[in-house]
């Protein structure tokens, strides 16, 4: 395991290559510090939501990091939120207009540019693993991916070198939230939903058997997706997101 830098609060550990940034820290999770971060310039086994496998080209940005103990449950799906929102910042900053798409998605221009996972547990002790993985040169080749494909970064501008942007991402992050008991989005939910992904438009929402129809009127203070359907307004704190076929680019 080569040697750590710090980075302001964190501690940063950088590898060639690893089957997956998420699992390198959970077999470590006893013996790691909170705010531990790992970054790989390849993963041969990169996970993604619901088991789907991430694909990990080269000339990415593909890292994860430890939070000990797991922030409250509640703030779970919000950390993922706030971290989509600090990659849209960098990307804005570009003059890239990127979109969070609820919950863990950054889209630019109906490509999926980058993606998050969130994973938390109780065993050996509490922990809470983010997985973050940016197209930067390249996008992914994903053959069964029905809908948003995958882009890249250097579509739309010049993209930074990796270990830049995990600069930016870490300090920026922090600058956001300094942890503990607070929400991560409380002080940017206006922010956030300004640059929402399908705002004020109709979109399918699944989850386990179910499927909802509605039009997205936000993302409420506890990161659910608010949907104003038929019956009112619903909000939901899991599910795909997906635009109805007839308004699909």
């Amino acid at each position: 395991m080569a040697e750590p830098y710090r980075l302001n609060r964190w501690l940063v550990y950088t590898e060639n290559s690893v089957a997956s940034t998420q699992m390198w820290l959970r077999d470590k999770i006893t013996e790691l510090p909170s705010r531990t971060a790992i970054v790989a310039r390849v993963q041969t086994s990169g996970r993604g939501r619901m088991g789907k496998h991430w694909e990990s080209p080269s000339g990415g940005l593909y890292f994860s990091f430890l939070l000990k103990p797991s922030p409250p449950a509640v703030h779970a799906s919000c950390i993922s939120l706030l971290a989509a929102l600090v990659l849209t910042r960098l990307l804005r900053k570009q003059g890239i207009q990127a979109l969070v798409k609820w919950p863990n998605d950054v889209i630019v221009e109906g490509k999926k540019i980058a993606g998050l996972i969130a994973e938390a547990g109780s065993f050996p002790e509490s922990w809470f693993v983010l997985g973050i993985g940016v197209n930067l040169a390249e996008p992914p080749f994903v053959p069964d991916r029905k809908f948003l494909p995958a882009g890249a970064w250097s579509e739309f501008g010049e993209p930074p070198e990796a270990a830049e942007l995990l600069k930016q991402f870490l300090l920026e992050f922090d600058s956001c939230w300094e942890g503990g008991d607070e929400s991560p989005i409380g002080g940017v939910l206006e922010e956030l939903n300004g640059v929402l992904w399908r705002r004020g438009k109709r979109v399918f929402l699944s989850g386990g058997n179910e499927k909802f129809s509605g039009i997205v009127s936000g993302i409420d203070t506890d990161g659910s997706l608010m949907l104003l359907t038929d019956s009112g307004t619903e909000r939901f704190n899991s599910g795909e997101v997906t635009a109805v076929p007839e308004e699909r680019r």
